[in-house]
């Protein structure tokens, strides 16, 4: 059986209220010693195209099989991961769908996995690479590093913090649940990586297949250092409708970047810029969807990627 924990490695580099608790779902369930999430509603995206290649389905699909659930039964997939592009140390992907505990236990003591214990829980190690998988309950389990799901096990113990429970996620995680997008991503910048102005987008990177997301990489630029970033991204005829919100350490610095990012819809009209060719007309006409807004310290931008100069 091939290495859960460096399939999902893999996968990571390649890419309040009652009704907030709702919106948080399972994302409360990550720890809050991780800096990034990204949460994909799969019973949407798995029948989308445009969509999966962004959050590397392919991938997913395999670690599906790989631990005997059939894609088709998932309802909902969450990544959870440090900042280090280098290290899957502390990483771990929560998985919710229809099965059952005993299916998968059952399918993986077949294929030679062990049964341990965490804590007060169960879990399966995988000794030919040690990969770890936790059962929550039926319809609900956790696979990845052993310090991922001995993190995971502290939040369901009640003797560890979720990540979503803390300031800055808690609040621009709930702004950006509220849009029921089906593609979601926040990851907060820990203080000593605060000044790395490119650090968001190699973080997002990280979780995502972005590395054609020219527009996105522009504006993230423009924004320069922030606290804490998140976006949702959906696709509607022929775009990708994205939503990003970035927390800076005061109103002044959003308002700046507010403005920087604004120039942008007005700069290739400002110069006269004329497109060279189709993939440059459809370039300009994504910066003209640009709108940014900022309240308080948190800036808010809105734009349409399109099709054309996304996935190649």
């Amino acid at each position: 059986m091939k290495n859960i924990c460096f399939s999902i490695f893999v996968f990571l580099c390649l890419f309040s209220s009652i009704s907030a608790q709702r919106n948080f779902s399972n994302v409360s369930l990550v720890p809050d010693g991780s800096v990034a999430v990204l949460r994909v509603n799969w019973a949407h995206v798995r029948n989308n195209e445009k969509l999966k290649p962004i959050v590397n389905a392919d991938n997913f699909v395999k670690i599906s099989e790989e631990i005997g659930i059939s894609e088709a039964k998932v309802g909902e997939w969450i990544v959870f991961s440090g900042i280090s592009p280098n290290s899957s140390s502390g990483t771990g992907m929560i998985i919710s769908g229809d099965f059952t505990s005993q299916s998968v236990t059952q399918f993986l003591k077949s294929k030679n996995w062990q049964a341990k214990k965490i804590g007060a829980n169960a879990v399966l190690v995988n000794s030919a690479d040690n990969s770890y998988l936790l059962p929550i309950r039926n319809g609900l389990l956790a696979v990845g590093t052993k310090e991922g799901m001995e993190n995971l096990q502290e939040v369901l113990a009640k003797r560890r913090g979720s990540l979503i429970r803390k300031l800055p996620f808690n609040s621009m995680w709930t702004e950006l649940s509220a849009s029921r997008q089906p593609v979601s991503f926040i990851v907060g910048i820990p203080q000593e990586y605060q000044k790395v102005a490119d650090i968001a987008y190699k973080v997002a990177a990280k979780l995502m297949g972005l590395a054609s997301f020219r527009i996105l990489g522009t504006v993230l630029e423009k924004i320069g250092l922030v606290r804490s970033l998140g976006f949702n991204i959906s696709y509607s005829k022929g775009v990708y409708p994205t939503g990003l919100l970035a927390m800076f350490d005061s109103e002044t610095k959003a308002w700046l970047a507010s403005g920087a990012v604004n120039l942008l819809k007005n700069a290739p009209l400002a110069i006269g810029t004329r497109a060279k060719n189709e993939e440059e007309e459809k370039m300009l006409q994504s910066l003209q969807s640009i709108s940014a807004s900022y309240k308080g310290a948190v800036l808010s931008v809105k734009f349409d990627m399109p099709e054309d100069v996304v996935i190649r």
